[in-house]
């Protein structure tokens, strides 16, 4: 019973506090609402989920904020569609009021008015799943960056990475193609903008590699922005921003980013029942059930699992016909697509769950109008180059899986390849790999699944072909109503339920830190509020803070050297221990980097040991000046110090300790107007496969560093 007052209370508390949504409006803010009925908005064409147009129509979480923001402010919003570049244009020559999802930085400060800021924005870069943890941002010298036309960011990439080859798109899809069939190494842009567009488009061969930071801090969030001389717009702007509740930010941001995993396992409550006729209902009713072949070897689209059970994209499609159809859809098991084919001839099967129309199956099946839209690509071995037009491959021999819709147009289209028929994905691109065939023709999906699942790599995908596979629903040519119920049922999938289903299949690991810290700070403040207002108990309020504040002190001491406020061996071997899992799960480089310093002992017996603490103190500062944050530096104990550089190859490791040794051996200590040089020696391993644990590596540098010593001290040597 406490428990529900007190949370009667806190929501109380919770929509009084913080969903208040009135504005405050100048008098000159008044007026210019009058005069400006309506501003016209930007709409970029093609930058899915935060501002594109799908049949003309606005769409995005940046669309729907300005919507509901014009809403409270009393406005129409006339959106104007076109490419970014294009749409810049226009804000210039004053044909839109207002632009949104731009980023801030000097230029644009200087000619545009910003708002404050109202989304978190980070720039990540994304490699194929086979080049994960071999590119991070320090490798990118030499690579091929695909990068926006005309975005700001394009610009600092360039500056940031004078090295490599920066490609110009005019879409994030043209980039992510570009990305997927090896045209490119690296692709930039908005995470959650690569996640809706695999998922949308059904490509798998693609992942996360990071985030890159820039050194425009400014650019790290989208500002609604006007012209310089319109600043009543984005205070306007800012004040109806400011009036949201926290529920209406958050509604917005669930609808646009957060897909939970209850959303994909019912997906059936995201579509209606079909509208039949009553023909068509005596027709079911008479049939009972429908017998379905399927390919039983191609994911993410369909197979059966080691149970029998149809599994895979089109099971999820088909699980919301049988509820909408109302009768049962009962899959016929066949061992491949070859006998798929044969069951439908001979009228075993009545439906075909993804199919191609091609001349010879239209004399046994009528189609539906296709439910995807597939890519079609070919895998290579990693050695082979991109191509970008297949006419120019000489009696290769490519494998296609026999009995497919596009085996017939690709021998027509391209009859300067050596097709070679294969009984299935699996068996054709084992041939790739052990040199039987130069490359295997399939879709991007299922290749890009195999690649991830049990290729990793060995093969890659080397071009595009400009054909796309258009997969229907196959339906016996003898019982035409059936086509009809399916057609209607096809026509029923919203473009919601196909992200659903997409998405459970194709998916990014993404940071959603920007929502939990939200919903933290809302727990937070709520909290707070509802404990003053039941106790009124600052005095307790203010001793647990200080209890926490002993706390943190009281744990860092335990972590930290009183010295050099480095970390201990303790704190090394706690952290060290969970870095290195995670290198080995991800395939990550792993580093380290031994220290001692030359002749301690005599230091200490010359000088004192006043001046011995004065020479690590000293070596303490230039390790913490010259390493990354991400770095962790130890001192072991002693003279004895420690490096461990996650996302560090070994090459990399040699150069910093060169860079550490070169100043320690500049630096001068002054004591008494005396000058105290002092060098130290340096030993460095990396992580290899088969270590088991941190401690291996250690060893391992350890005898590096033992034998710079031997060679003379002042030195780096490497395992």
């Amino acid at each position: 019973m406490f428990q529900k007052i007190i949370f009667f209370l806190f929501s109380f508390v919770f929509s009084t506090l913080l969903f208040s949504s009135s504005i405050d409006l100048t008098s000159q803010e008044k007026q210019w609402i009058q005069n400006h009925p309506v501003i016209k908005v930007s709409n970029e064409n093609d930058w899915p989920p935060f501002d594109f147009a799908v049949d003309g129509k606005a769409q995005g979480f940046s669309v729907d904020m300005v919507r509901l923001l014009a809403q409270k402010i009393g406005i129409e919003v006339d959106f104007m569609h076109a490419s970014w570049a294009d749409l810049l244009k226009a804000f210039d020559n004053d044909q839109i009021d207002l632009m949104h999802c731009m980023t801030k930085d000097p230029t644009r400060a200087s000619k545009y008015i910003f708002s404050n800021p109202y989304m978190p924005w980070r720039i990540s870069f994304f490699v194929r799943n086979n080049d994960f943890g071999e590119i991070t941002p320090h490798n990118f010298a030499g690579k091929k960056i695909a990068a926006g036309k005309g975005w700001s960011t394009t610009a600092l990439l360039k500056e940031t990475y004078p090295n490599a080859k920066i490609v110009e798109y005019e879409s994030s899809l043209s980039m992510l193609d570009a990305l997927s069939t090896s045209e490119v190494d690296i692709a930039i842009d908005n995470i959650h903008v690569f996640n809706y567009l695999m998922s949308q488009n059904i490509i798998t061969n693609i992942t996360h590699g990071g985030y890159i930071k820039l050194k425009e801090k400014e650019k790290n969030h989208f500002h609604f922005v006007a012209h310089k001389d319109d600043a009543a717009l984005v205070s306007l702007f800012n004040k109806a921003y400011a009036s949201l509740s926290t529920e209406e930010k958050l509604t917005l941001q669930k609808k646009w980013f957060i897909h939970s995993s209850s959303q994909h396992n019912n997906t059936q409550n995201l579509i209606s029942k079909i509208d039949l006729s009553e023909e068509e209902k005596a027709y079911l009713k008479q049939k009972k059930v429908i017998k379905m072949c399927i390919d039983p070897a191609w994911m993410p689209y369909e197979q059966f699992d080691k149970n029998g059970k149809h599994i895979g994209m089109t099971a999820e499609f088909f699980s919301l016909f049988e509820k909408d159809i109302g009768i049962p859809i009962k899959v016929l098991h066949t061992d491949s697509w070859s006998q798929s084919l044969e069951a439908a001839k001979t009228r075993k099967c009545d439906i075909f769950s993804l199919a191609m129309e091609t001349p010879e199956r239209k004399r046994y099946m009528n189609f539906t109008t296709p439910y995807l839209s597939i890519p079609l690509v070919m895998a290579t071995r990693p050695d082979v180059g991109f191509f970008d037009d297949f006419r120019y491959i000489k009696n290769k021999k490519v494998g296609i899986v026999k009995g497919y819709a596009f085996n017939e147009l690709i021998r027509k289209e391209y009859p300067n390849l050596q097709i070679i028929d294969v009984q299935n994905l699996e068996e054709g691109l084992n041939k790739v790999v052990n040199r039987e065939l130069f490359g295997f023709i399939g879709t991007l999906a299922s290749i890009g699944y195999m690649f991830q699942t049990k290729y990793v790599g060995e093969l890659k995908i080397a071009g595009k072909f400009d054909e796309k596979w258009e997969l229907g629903i196959g339906v016996r040519n003898d019982e035409p109503l059936l086509l009809d119920i399916f057609e209607k049922a096809v026509q029923n999938i919203s473009p919601d339920t196909k992200h659903a289903i997409f998405s459970k299949f194709i998916t990014i690991n993404y940071d959603q830190h920007m929502d939990y810290k939200i919903i933290a700070k809302i727990l937070l403040v709520s909290l707070l509020l509802v404990l003053l207002i039941f106790y009124h108990n600052r005095k307790l309020t203010r001793i647990n803070k200080k209890l926490e504040k002993l706390q943190t002190k009281l744990k860092e001491q335990a972590h930290q050297d009183p010295m050099t406020n480095l970390y201990n061996r303790r704190y090394f071997h706690d952290v060290a221990s969970d870095i290195i899992k995670i290198a080995q799960r991800e395939g990550h480089d792993v580093s380290l980097i031994m220290i001692d310093i030359d002749n301690f002992k005599q230091v200490n017996d010359t000088y004192g040991h006043a001046i011995g603490d004065m020479v690590i103190k000293s070596l303490s500062s230039i390790l913490q000046k010259n390493i990354r944050t991400s770095d962790i530096a130890t001192r072991f104990g002693g003279e004895e110090f420690v490096l461990l550089l996650p996302h560090t190859d070994i090459e990399g490791a040699k150069n910093i300790a060169s860079k550490i040794r070169k100043i320690v051996e500049d630096n001068d200590l002054e004591s008494n107007n005396e000058k105290i040089k002092f060098t130290i020696s340096l030993g460095v391993s990396s992580l290899l496969q088969g270590d088991k644990d941190i401690e291996t590596i250690v060893n391992r540098a350890d005898q590096a560093l033992y034998k710079a010593k031997e060679n003379g001290r002042n030195q780096v040597v490497v395992f």
